[in-house]
């Protein structure tokens, strides 16, 4: 097995039983982006030397028998609006094309404690919005990986690095982490530091993290949040709800179909599925989502977008020009929408382990020009559940789809060992290596 395919786990034992250097490691993904980068484009700014400095220093800590944790030596790609000191970070826009921060984002502090290695910059939508980003999908190039966090997610998919991190302020890590077949979490708001990343919309901006496995993701949240999620990944079949009314409206005849099947095989190895109704406030809540995105995006950037309107890219310009004239009665009516949302969903979910729903409306749409439909996951992001999806299958043209799994506020445990338990009956989807090879 190539050193650059090894999950965080298998890695991460190799390195603390002294049968893998941290740097060959490194090679070996810097060598796996050489190859794939120019296809794929996950990659805004690459450190190569700041990445071998750090893995030397690993390497050499192991041989001393110094192993800092399970990221030791774990290279990890970061979205292009954490802070990296000394790393040029451009938040996708021309107006940061040569901004150099001097300090870590709190993350990014936290993972070079634990000994992880940061490869470079991944690709994001222009401030994280739906301006996309030149990244492709590993599993067709024509197809796009989704956004926000664009790059990261199509990094760990072509096996450029085991883990990456985003965020998500609507489904910017849950969406692309779908159409792109990986694992991707999004925790409890707030569970893990946001301060030195660049905000979207501060009362909805979730870290995210992309990974291959659950068990890698819950190592890695156990590092960045303080959780221990990874001790308590065995779960019985769970009891899961599924509100069928939201995803029959909106979803795509190939995912009802997949979901469905997905289901079965959840039902056939002991799982109970219960149809859930979901409170009248639903039907307000995408429209409260958007209201107080869009006022806070444009609190955000209401200084510099009167000074360098120009500088900014068509949506986003767009967008913070709408949140400027919302007024300020309408914000608040969206907030009470969201507590009360938040409130009945919460005694909705009673006796659940979770809230089950197909992750995406469809498969990665064709084209880079839109990066898709956050309709199933940007109602989790207004109440801040944590929420994680799991690969599920493939559609007719190849394209992964996903499972999105939800679970009350600061119940990461419950909510990973349900998803691995979900990963176990579905299986693994395969890997885009093929396609991407080929330039397909």
């Amino acid at each position: 097995m190539e050193h650059h395919s090894l999950t965080i786990v298998e890695a991460s034992r190799l390195i603390r039983g002294g049968k893998l250097s941290p740097v060959d490691l490194l090679e070996s993904i810097l060598q796996r982006i050489e190859v794939l980068e120019p296809k794929v484009e996950a990659w805004v700014t690459l450190d190569p030397h700041g990445a071998r400095a750090a893995a030397e220093k690993m390497a050499d800590e192991a041989g001393q028998g110094k192993i800092r944790g399970p990221l030791h030596g774990i290279p990890v790609g970061l979205k292009d609006i954490y802070n990296t000191a000394g790393l040029r970070t451009t938040m996708g826009s021309q107006l940061y094309a040569s901004h150099v921060p001097e300090g870590d984002a709190e993350v990014v502090k936290r993972l070079r404690e634990a000994g992880a290695v940061v490869v470079g910059k991944t690709e994001t939508t222009e401030f994280a919005y739906l301006d996309p980003a030149p990244t492709r999908n590993p599993w067709n190039l024509g197809h796009t990986p989704g956004g926000s966090s664009s790059g990261s997610a199509a990094a760990v998919s072509s096996l450029m690095v085991p883990l990456a991190f985003g965020s998500q302020t609507g489904g910017s890590t849950i969406r692309p982490a779908s159409y792109c077949g990986v694992v991707g979490v999004k925790p409890t708001y707030d569970l893990i530091s946001r301060e030195g990343i660049f905000p979207l919309a501060w009362s909805l901006d979730h870290v995210g993290l992309f990974t291959r496995t659950v068990e890698d993701a819950a190592l890695a949240l156990d590092v960045v949040a303080g959780t221990q999620t990874s001790r308590v990944l065995k779960a019985p079949p769970p009891r899961v709800g599924v509100p069928k009314e939201f995803y029959v409206r909106v979803a795509y005849d190939e995912v009802k179909q997949g979901f469905d099947a997905a289901l079965r095989r959840l039902e056939g190895r002991g799982a109970e599925v219960v149809e859930m109704k979901l409170p009248a406030s639903f039907k307000a809540v995408h429209d409260a989502h958007r209201v107080i995105m869009a006022v806070e995006a444009a609190a955000v950037h209401e200084k510099s977008f009167k000074q360098k309107m120009a500088g900014y890219r068509q949506n986003i310009r767009g967008y913070v020009a709408s949140g400027l004239l919302v007024p300020a009665t309408s914000y608040l009516q969206a907030q009470r929408v969201r507590r009360r949302f938040t409130g009945e969903m919460l005694a909705a979910m009673e006796g659940l382990d979770c809230v089950l729903t197909p992750s995406t409306t469809s498969p990665a749409p064709q084209g880079l020009s839109s990066t898709g439909d956050a309709a199933f996951n940007s109602p989790w992001s207004l109440t801040g559940f944590p929420t994680i999806t799991v690969p599920s299958g493939l559609s007719s043209q190849r394209l992964p789809l996903g499972v999105q799994l939800t679970a009350p506020p600061f119940e990461e445990a419950r909510l990973m060992g349900v998803a691995r338990w979900c990963e176990s009956v579905l299986g693994p989807i395969g890997s885009p290596e093929m396609q991407v090879e080929q330039g397909a």
